[in-house]
């Protein structure tokens, strides 16, 4: 289950193009709706990793769902690019990734 994860992180860099961004701003708001392209972009990319890490297509579209809102509702999106940038050199940044990506599985997992 770890290797998922660590895909799973894998996928949010590449899904940003290695673009990020960081702040805690965890209050939701209208504003921190992502563009309908990027979103698209990371749920085609999320579904794809998803799937080649085993998860069956419904699970894997679940998970996608999970962690753009989870992200939208937290970072502005130029706030959740930063993010991703910092986490190639910043231990806490993938970890703030990696967490939403366990939390979000963790909810699949147990849903069901």
């Amino acid at each position: 289950m770890q290797h998922f994860y660590s895909s799973l992180f894998a996928l949010f860099l590449f899904t940003t193009g290695g673009i990020a961004v960081a702040e805690n701003s965890v209050e939701f708001s209208d504003s921190n709706q992502y563009p309908e392209e990027f979103v698209q972009q990371y749920s085609t990319e999320c579904m794809q990793t998803s799937i080649q890490e085993g998860l069956e297509e419904t699970e894997a579209a679940r998970l996608c769902e999970c962690t753009i809102n989870k992200f939208q509702s937290q970072y502005k999106l130029e706030e959740f690019k930063q993010l991703t940038i910092d986490s190639l050199n910043n231990e806490d940044a993938e970890a703030t990734l990696v967490e939403v990506g366990q939390v979000c599985f963790e909810q699949i997992l147990y849903e069901q």
